[in-house]
């Protein structure tokens, strides 16, 4: 005899979740029409109404990311910009640190902060 299977508190991913939809039987005139007229449109635009074969177009000249060497540069230059972006902001915090911690030497808070309490 085998042991009851108990629900687990963690997902089955093998096993689909169990899904309810809801179906109603009321169809929306408006809708029909406008899904058939949209239909239609995007179908006129994209050249399907005459029959033609649609247009492939290719992008022309060299750009950016179009063959391997200047992606390999892109990435390199945008990574360069982001290690000089990082350290502009480290030397920025460093400095504002440094100002607080001369301010804070000079007013009345090194002696509760910095000094040890005297006897």
């Amino acid at each position: 005899m085998k042991a009851p299977r108990l629900p687990s508190p963690f997902r089955n991913v093998r096993q689909a979740p169990r899904n309810f939809t809801f179906r109603s039987s009321h169809v929306d005139e408006r809708a029909l029409r406008w899904k058939s007229r949209k239909e239609a449109l995007e179908s006129e635009v994209n050249g399907a109404a005459e029959g033609a074969p649609r247009k492939v177009r290719f992008r022309q000249g060299a750009g950016p990311g179009l063959d391997r060497m200047t992606r390999i540069q892109a990435t390199r230059s945008a990574r360069k910009r982001a290690m000089l972006r990082s350290l502009a902001i480290l030397v920025v915090l460093l400095y504002a640190a440094w100002r607080g911690l001369l301010w804070v030497e000079t007013t009345d808070f090194a002696r509760e902060y910095l000094l040890p309490p005297g006897p």
